[in-house]
């Protein structure tokens, strides 16, 4: 929209005046802008309505980032955009004025405080519908009645702007994806301003009833044009559905194949019908690679390779080649071929042969088999996975068995199926702010599958974010049991359960909590509760800080907790933001347990 809808409201309303702001001096360096009075707004929002800004010390130093200089002309102008922004966000009685400044002579430095006076905002009297235009085929009422339960502006609801066009869009998108293709909607207002109402009356002029024409293809050098034309989820002929051009788009991005892609409708003035459908690409890079390396006080140097190539020997299909190294897993080499679209395109096949040597604290094998993965995206934020697995299994630390007292270094052979379902909003991914993690998993070993051991381990894990304020408070619940169905009850020592370390409960190392072998080193178990709460508090720049609480245990026997057993720690950290995810460094010091001191950890990536 060009004009501001409230903005029309205002003509019903008083014009404010702004005082004559409070003299400062000229170019000095704007350390601080602080709001008072700001009750329904937050500060950042305001901030960023604004042309100063001010600039912390941090992004001084490593950004070199120079903040605004004060000038009369400017308060001026700041006044006036935050007032309109104020005015888009339902307040048109707000006043803002600068309330006072802090100069500080010596370093040529000035913080502004701006005083607010929100006022009573606008809200929703009445919302109705109706129509111009209307084709004898087409039940509008029922339609609106269907998009009346989306639309953000109800009656009671504060009067925004952008909320304003946002439910504008659901309605016109509502009538694009049943065919009619040149929908437009209006918007009629009336304001009542002396009991700060207004009604809403939506107009919509839904246009002819089209269908979809012929698909042109441009851009493709490698993939070939049946390939991508297979990926289509509308057909010529059929009836205009806008969702489904959002659906093909969608699904042909997750092929990886392409970085740019455009899927538009050739509509015309004279609002014809079939409708074409103008579809481009470009592909992306058919060969890359990654490269990394890191340090972590758990595995020490760590290095990485991770080469791809896409489109082998046709269509989707990826080869995937990853090269790992740490203290943790000395070499771990994996090889993954991808198919994805596998007889449907929420379906993936993934065939992963891998070797590699993994040395825990409590222990250290040599891993060889493959892995055959069937994926399915239900939603955007739910999907399964179905894996089998083969393995051929060295362990380098010997244990004794139970029954026959004989050591159990010699090689040995696992075989079963992993069901896995994961639940996911939450995001940004890399550091959550809010949203909601459930992961389900069951793994079912030898029985009619074969292998040395036979036994089936069932976990979860729950990860909660909320935000609160500036704040965000994350916790986590995991819980999991092994039942083995062999006499001797014996586990393989890299399936069982451990607490302790970076990512679980952080006053105690990897591993470290639970059950202990005779030589002091873990041994694992059949049970375990593990769980964090933690919040997470933004400094200055990229720099936050968390505060955190966690507990949890292992025991040896299946499905056996032990509320009373449960350790506790507590402590905190530093974390600094980069585009793989925060760098953390961690205290953690263990609670109501005098025999032990802090632990301190350095490592990549959100505990959880």
């Amino acid at each position: 929209m060009k004009t501001s809808a409230l903005i029309t409201i205002s003509f019903f309303c008083l014009l404010f005046q702004f005082p004559d702001q409070l003299a400062a001096q000229e170019n000095y360096e704007i350390r601080k802008i602080k709001f008072e009075g700001n009750d329904t707004i937050p500060e950042s929002m305001l901030s960023d309505a604004m042309v100063l800004h001010s600039v912390s010390f941090m992004e001084k130093l490593f950004m070199q980032k120079e903040a605004s200089l004060y000038h009369d002309q400017l308060i001026e102008t700041d006044i006036e955009r935050l007032t309109r922004f104020y005015h888009r966000e339902g307040f048109l009685d707000a006043k803002i004025d600068l309330l006072d400044t802090e100069i500080n002579d010596k370093k040529e430095q000035i913080n502004l405080i701006f005083k607010v006076e929100e006022g009573q905002p606008f809200r929703v009297d009445s919302v109705s519908f109706t129509t111009t235009n209307n084709p004898p085929e087409i039940n509008a009422n029922s339609v609106f009645r269907t998009v009346q339960k989306d639309i953000v502006l109800h009656k009671g609801a504060r009067f925004v702007d952008d909320e304003l066009v946002n439910d504008l869009n659901r309605i016109q998108n509502e009538f694009k994806n049943i065919g009619y293709a040149y929908a437009q909607t209006s918007y009629t207002l009336t304001p009542k301003v002396a009991t700060h109402l207004v009604s809403i009356q939506f107009v919509l002029d839904a246009g002819p009833k089209c269908y979809f024409g012929e698909t042109t293809l441009d851009g493709n050098i490698h993939v070939k044009e049946k390939f991508i034309r297979k990926q289509l989820t509308y057909e010529k002929g059929g009836v205009y559905n806008s969702s489904q051009l959002d659906e093909t788009r969608k699904n042909m991005y997750k092929l990886q194949l392409f970085s740019v892609l455009s899927v538009r409708p050739q509509t015309t003035k004279e609002k014809t019908t079939p409708i074409p459908i103008k579809l481009y690409i470009d592909e992306a890079p058919r060969f890359t690679s990654k490269y990394g390396v890191g340090y972590g006080t758990e595995d020490k140097f760590r290095a990485f390779t991770e080469l791809n190539y896409k489109g082998f020997p046709s269509g989707a299909n990826r080869f995937s080649l990853l090269l790992k190294h740490s203290a943790l897993t000395p070499y771990q080499v994996n090889l993954s071929y991808i198919h994805p679209h596998f007889f449907d395109p929420k379906i993936s096949l993934t065939i992963n042969p891998f070797i590699s040597r993994n040395k825990e604290p409590g222990y250290d094998i040599r891993d060889i088999g493959f892995n055959v993965k069937i994926s399915d995206q239900f939603t955007d934020n739910f999907s399964g996975h179905i894996n089998y697995y083969l393995e051929k299994v060295k362990n380098y630390e010997a244990e004794i068995d139970p029954v026959t007292m004989e050591e159990t270094d010699i090689p040995y052979s696992k075989s079963g199926v992993l069901f896995s379902v994961l639940f996911d909003d939450s995001e940004p991914k890399f550091s959550p702010l809010k949203g909601l993690n459930i992961m389900l998993a069951y793994k079912l070993n030898g029985y009619a599958f074969g292998g040395d051991y036979n036994y089936s381990r069932i976990w979860t894990d729950i990860r909660h974010y909320q935000e609160l304020g500036s704040l965000v408070l994350a916790s986590r619940l995991m819980v999991g049991g092994i039942h083995s169905g062999d006499q001797d009850k014996y586990l393989p020592a890299e399936d069982r359960f451990y607490a302790g370390g970076s990512n679980s409960v952080r006053g105690w190392q990897r591993s470290e909590l639970g059950p202990i072998r005779d030589n002091g080193k873990p041994l694992g178990g059949s049970s375990v509760i593990q769980g964090s709460a933690e919040l997470r508090i933004p400094l200055v720049w990229k720099l936050s800080v968390v505060s955190f609480l966690d507990f949890g245990n292992v025991w040896v026997d299946e499905f056996h907790y032990k509320l009373n057993d449960l350790a506790y720690s507590g402590g905190g950290g530093l974390r600094f933001d980069t585009p793989i995810g925060p760098i953390r460094f961690d205290v953690g010091v263990p609670l109501w347990n005098e025999k032990r001191s802090a632990e301190f950890f350095i490592s990549v990536g959100q505990a959880f």
